[in-house]
């Protein structure tokens, strides 16, 4: 077998319709072509590997017969329209069985070629009668356009299955992803539990062994040497930084545990209170709104919560050469309001700033070192609103992130 007929047989076998039943529309371009034809047998002719298919026909019962004995596979590779007044006197014709009265006994014979749009011969639109006859040039194109519907027919079945086998793909996916989706939901919502109850547990035996260290300075430290006063000051020092780490992991799957009750919000009351709580880490520095800021819909708590994370951020990055300033600001934009928190601090490094919401990543050589829970708690609440969160870099130096709350849809 050649390539080229490889090839054809595989564009045929792409159509489906070998041994499939024609559709309504198959038999009434068959019909219409007996009309056209003025015959009373025309048949609908699939050549494969080793047999004419006849998928539907008019004026007799259609059957399978080997392709050696089939007329229309001597000329249907030539893609050219083929038209005998007289098969017996046609050297190519007058011993076929079709002829001799072995099959058939066919005189007048006339077939369209059917050529996929890859230029792949199909088989045939065939007319034909037990009498001699003759075709009009009329005639001849209305059944060469009978054959490209035919064509368009097949192409048109098969982008159909093509579609059903696409839309049961995706709708395979999209169960896939739902199930997915579920599972991270799942496995997201016990780890922002077990982060709350073991930063909850574990900050009840923290606070004892804080407080056990004190009253050891207390009452012991004139009894030590400067060694052992030095051990129990880094153990505090450890002690307190844990129990600060142990405090920002409960406020992040607090940001992500509980349910997000947007309203109305007053920015500048909600940065007020924010710097409420931060007032005696504001030491030193000037936070500034120079513009009246914006009335957002957003839950009051998690945007107080959002503000103090940026402002305590901005203080620890604060330069020791210059006094910090950190402004506080909003902007409408296509996209709604932008509310951004500025510093003049050490700045991040470009390369740094696509994970700087990350969780427990360093910088190095960010001035902010350690588990950055409080800006992944920024993002956490900024998404839980449906909204954006990035940075940028201040003029003059520093640092300038920026988020958006955009109304409920």
């Amino acid at each position: 077998m050649s390539e080229r007929e490889r090839q054809r047989l595989a564009a045929l076998h792409e159509y489906h319709v070998v041994d499939e039943p024609a559709d309504d529309e198959l038999q009434a371009v068959v019909r219409v072509a007996a009309a056209v034809a003025g015959v009373p047998t025309v048949t609908l002719n699939i050549i494969d590997e080793n047999r004419q298919c006849q998928l539907t026909t008019v004026g007799f019962a259609g059957t399978d017969s080997a392709r050696d004995d089939s007329m229309c596979a001597v000329v249907f590779q030539s893609g050219q329209f083929t038209h005998v007044r007289d098969a017996r006197l046609d050297p190519r014709f007058a011993a076929n069985p079709w002829v001799t009265g072995l099959l058939g006994e066919v005189r007048f014979y006339a077939s369209a070629p059917l050529v996929s749009p890859q230029g792949y011969p199909l088989g045939t639109l065939c007319v034909f009668d037990s009498q001699p006859g003759e075709l009009s040039g009329g005639q001849i194109d209305r059944l060469r356009d009978l054959a490209k519907v035919i064509i368009a027919l097949f192409e048109r079945r098969r982008q159909a299955r093509r579609n059903a086998e696409l839309a049961a793909e995706t709708e395979r996916q999209r169960a896939e992803l739902t199930l997915a989706v579920a599972e991270l939901s799942r496995s997201n919502t016990e780890l922002e539990q077990l982060a709350g109850v073991a930063s909850h547990d574990l900050a009840a035996p923290i606070s004892v062994v804080a407080a056990y260290l004190e009253m050891l300075q207390d009452e012991y430290g004139h009894l030590l040497d400067a060694q052992a006063n030095g051990w129990i000051s880094t153990a505090s020092r450890a002690v307190a930084r844990m129990s600060t780490l142990l405090e920002a992991l409960l406020e992040y799957a607090r940001a992500g545990g509980g349910v997000c009750r947007r309203e109305p919000t007053d920015v500048q009351q909600a940065l007020d209170s924010a710097l409420a709580d931060l007032r005696n880490a504001l030491a030193g520095a000037r936070v500034s709104v120079p513009r009246p800021l914006p009335v957002l819909e957003a839950d009051p708590t998690l945007l107080r919560q959002l503000l103090q994370n940026l402002v305590s951020n901005a203080m620890k990055n604060r330069r020791p050469d210059r006094p910090c300033q950190i402004a506080v600001t909003a902007e409408l934009s296509d996209a709604g309001w932008v509310v951004t928190v500025a510093d003049n601090g050490t700045g991040i490094p470009p390369e740094e700033r696509p994970r700087l919401f990350d969780i427990f990543v360093n910088g190095e050589t960010h001035s902010t070192r350690g588990h950055r829970i409080g800006l992944a708690t920024c993002q956490r609440i900024v998404e839980c609103h449906h909204g954006r969160i990035w940075t940028t870099e201040t003029p003059g130096g520093g640092t300038s992130i920026h988020f958006t709350l955009p109304p409920e849809s």
